[in-house]
């Protein structure tokens, strides 16, 4: 309806226009605050979620504490190419290094190097 009253000739006149050209109706905004109020009280915080993000949060606290003050525990390809330990070099190459792993391999390193009786490769 906004849209036929506007009659923009042009993407220009819709994104000068002094309101909205397009949007939903009372009945979709209502229906969209209900759809967003659900999934924040039933998914996005639900507690199963946030345990699992916690854990998530401290496999990668884990690894990157230990590998910046400990780089030789890095593998020999990252290793060869971090700087002396904590430093912001070594941090920077342990943040490339943790960005790059898929969930399974950082939850594999994890284990490797913090349980005692995990294999170390």
């Amino acid at each position: 309806r906004r849209l036929a009253e506007a009659k923009p000739e042009s993407a220009n006149a819709v994104r000068h226009h002094s309101h909205a050209v397009a949007g939903f109706s009372q009945e979709m905004r209502e229906n969209d605050a209900a759809l967003k109020k659900f999934l924040f009280e039933n998914m996005y915080r639900h507690y199963k979620l946030n345990r699992m993000t916690s854990k998530a949060r401290r496999v990668v606290k884990d690894l990157f504490k230990l590998l910046v003050e400990e780089p030789e525990c890095l593998p020999t390809e990252w290793r060869k190419n971090a700087g002396k330990p904590s430093s912001q070099e070594t941090a920077e190459l342990v943040s490339d290094y943790i960005a790059g792993m898929t969930d399974r391999y950082a939850l594999d390193e994890h284990r490797r190097l913090f349980d005692v009786q995990a294999r170390t490769s």
